[in-house]
């Protein structure tokens, strides 16, 4: 998205943001599926509360950095291919950290999922800016961010439905 993008229906930019809040769930899924599955983490790759920490930390270091980074690079460059790579990349973090063996793969996939995940923020309120009118932007931001909360509320019951006794079916 970019000023040269064309005016669009009312209805196609408020399905953008709509589809903006469901990347903002995903995003927080992601986030969250770690933390509740921990018990079950902890005990299949056999890690110490300190382990599982830095696993936690390197999380958030990346994403603090992620976002500087990815802030200053949607300010230069176009969200809709940067965005784009973002999601691919996150996508791919996500879904490597399924086949993992050990701490240190899992911490590797936990670094670059929370860089790339930190991608999100920046381009989907640089979206929201380059399609909504200032007057509605707040309200498109409010669409994104609510994501969120929609993400923490439906992880633990996705989770609790699709895990079994079974210590890697997290």
């Amino acid at each position: 998205v970019d000023s040269s993008t064309p005016n669009r229906s009312a209805s196609w930019k408020w399905t953008i943001c709509g589809l903006l809040l469901l990347a903002s769930a995903i995003n927080y899924m992601d986030r969250q599926t770690l933390a509740n599955a921990s018990v079950r983490i902890t005990k299949e790759f056999q890690l110490t509360q300190a382990q599982y920490g830095n696993i936690e930390a390197v999380f958030a270091y990346a994403f603090a950095s992620g976002s500087i980074v990815f802030g200053w690079l949607a300010d230069r460059f176009s969200v809709r291919w940067l965005y784009a790579g973002v999601l691919t990349m996150w996508s791919l973090a996500g879904l490597a950290t399924g086949f993992v063996h050990n701490e240190q793969e899992l911490l590797w996939c936990r670094m670059a999922l929370g860089f790339f995940e930190a991608g999100h923020w920046p381009c989907g309120i640089r979206t929201t800016r380059a399609l909504l009118e200032a007057r509605e932007r707040s309200l498109g931001n409010g669409v994104l961010q609510s994501g969120t909360s929609v993400g923490a509320i439906i992880t633990p019951l996705i989770m609790s439905g699709l895990m079994t006794s079974e210590l890697g079916s997290w």
